[in-house]
């Protein structure tokens, strides 16, 4: 942007990540998340004790450097706080089971009552 005719540069950089589970925990990260590859896991997880809706939110705090005209980066006091949109999510309680049973061919076998619901 241009200030009373001075080129000023503004560079922001993501600081800390403040989680919200919606369940009276949270946890701050350095890292912001991503989608996990498939068969990898989570950069940032989190296992819920009951079922039930919940409201997830992250606000993730920014430092700030600026430069008039080309000059030395310098810091801008404090910080920026940006809050997202609270996301309403179902938990629903399961268990994972690895079983050597088709439960369509064979619904008596290990956990396929539960599976075939």
């Amino acid at each position: 942007m241009t200030l009373l005719t001075y080129a000023v540069t503004v560079k922001v950089t993501p600081e800390k990540f403040n989680w919200d589970f919606g369940d009276d925990t949270g946890t701050t990260t350095s890292a912001k998340g991503a989608k996990p590859l498939p068969g990898g896991s989570p950069q940032i997880g989190h296992e819920y004790q009951k079922s039930g809706k919940v409201s997830v939110s992250m606000t993730a705090t920014f430092s700030g450097e600026f430069s008039v005209d080309g000059g030395p980066w310098l810091p801008i006091d404090g910080f920026a706080h940006v809050a997202s949109n609270d996301i309403s999510i179902d938990v629903y309680r399961y268990h994972r089971y690895l079983v050597d049973e088709d439960c369509y061919a064979n619904p008596g076998g290990p956990d396929c009552a539960s599976a075939a619901r």
